[in-house]
């Protein structure tokens, strides 16, 4: 069995992959006091028939932290995408080092699942929306900020607007003060989503498929009006591809 893991700033999503197959997949705060604990519970059913580790991250102090706690649990080293393996993406990025290697991943998981040419909207705690062409190359993306942290800067720098969770709202004008929050944050981003992948198609690539992913995708997703597919787990694909590869 493969474990796969994305490191990202808000959350760890962690998958268990039977050859081809999502066996279970969870996720744990990236912020988490005790990642050997948590790892340790969830893992638990899995320990012996895990035989290796891959990890995308883009966050420095958390990926030293669960390749020692993964260490310890299932006694197996982690091939981190960037440092140990390779994306099988060939990035055009003026930077190539800027990119994260999530993105790349995500690229790699939308050309090889969904028809080729893709882009890829993922709504994380940043929304990164990402280009791969016909030749399996990443040609750029744009980023904005998420739907978690810019709620939060509704509450923290206005006087009088209230802490609010993201939830599916119930209709397009709210009646409320939560209500109109949830209401700007859900319809603005998959506008805001709708919006930049318009141009970007029609500049770069009309005839590409449109994948949404990431810890929102499921709530946000929906409103999009111009998604093809939406998947959660991409990243967590896109690993298991990278894996199967580098064993052969």
């Amino acid at each position: 069995m493969l474990l796969a893991i994305d490191i990202g700033n808000t959350s760890i999503h962690s998958g268990i992959f039977d050859k081809k197959v999502l066996r279970k997949d969870f996720r744990i705060s990236a912020h988490s006091c005790n990642l050997k604990k948590e790892y340790s519970a969830k893992l638990r059913p899995y320990v012996k028939d895990i035989d290796s580790v891959i990890v995308a991250s883009v966050v420095p102090a958390a990926l030293k932290k669960v390749e020692k706690a993964v260490k310890k649990i299932v006694n197996k080293n982690c091939a981190v995408v960037g440092r140990d393996v390779d994306s099988g993406v060939k990035n055009l990025y003026r930077n190539p080092k800027q990119v994260g290697p999530d993105r790349l991943v995500n690229a790699r998981a939308a050309y090889e699942l969904y028809g080729g040419e893709c882009i890829v909207v993922d709504f994380g705690t940043a929304i990164t929306i990402d280009i791969v062409n016909k030749k399996k190359q990443y040609i750029g993306g744009v980023i904005a900020p998420g739907p978690g942290i810019s709620l939060w800067a509704l509450y923290e720098k206005t006087a009088l607007l209230p802490k609010a969770a993201i939830r599916k709202p119930k209709g397009i004008l709210g009646k409320e003060t939560r209500e109109s929050m949830v209401i700007g944050i859900v319809a603005g981003f998959s506008s805001l989503c709708d919006g930049i992948v318009w141009k970007l198609k029609k500049r770069y690539c009309k005839d590409a498929n449109v994948i949404i992913t990431g810890g929102f995708s499921k709530l946000i997703g929906p409103y999009c009006e111009n998604a093809d597919k939406i998947d959660a787990n991409l990243t967590l694909k896109g690993l298991r591809l990278i894996a199967s590869e580098n064993e052969k």
